[in-house]
């Protein structure tokens, strides 16, 4: 709350309490104090539907404005995918390197991390990046170190992980799944 509401709320609050003394004290006729609790209650009734209305417009707003960063942050997260399928799919073909369309998306997504990613999903990513440079001839671990860099992704979108999933399942045939599991 700023400074400025702060105010009026103490003030408005002082003449409330000031007139219910007021009225308790200082004014004998029953009717007379029957009209002052009641346009302090009218008074008091006004403030927290105006007070209600402004919180839940606010309440929206930052609900807004985190769907907003959701929005983006999916679309970052879009351009990991690709890359990283491309890269699947790359080294499904025994192909090594990646293609031009997976460097493509790897630079969008590391731009959109940069505006849109945790501190911690930044420094995750470097982490996954390191070990994929120094670890390319090793395909099992390539895939463990993406399914740990997917939870991390899936983290940043707000979904929780229980770590009775690999999520490089998905991707697998039937046996590479077996020997996954076989290997873990």
């Amino acid at each position: 709350m700023d400074i400025f509401a702060r105010i009026w709320l103490l003030i408005l609050i002082g003449i409330l309490v000031s007139l219910s003394i007021w009225g308790i004290l200082y004014v004998d006729e029953i009717n007379l104090k029957i009209s002052i609790f009641g346009i302090v209650a009218v008074v008091v009734a006004a403030f927290t539907s105006v007070l209600t209305v402004n919180i839940n417009n606010k309440r929206g707003r930052e609900r807004e404005y985190q769907l907003h960063i959701l929005k983006e942050k999916q679309k970052v997260c879009e351009h990991f995918y690709n890359a990283y399928f491309e890269m699947l799919i790359q080294i499904k073909k025994g192909k090594g390197g990646l293609s031009n369309k997976a460097l493509d998306e790897t630079m969008l997504f590391k731009k959109g991390l940069m505006n849109w990613g945790s501190e911690n999903l930044i420094k995750k990513f470097i982490e996954y990046e390191s070990k994929l440079v120094t670890n390319t001839d090793d395909k099992m671990f390539l895939l463990n170190q993406g399914n740990d860099f997917l939870k991390e992704l899936r983290k940043e979108l707000g979904f929780s992980d229980s770590g009775k999933v690999n999520i490089m399942s998905i991707i697998l045939t039937a046996e590479a799944r077996e020997e996954l599991e076989y290997k873990n």
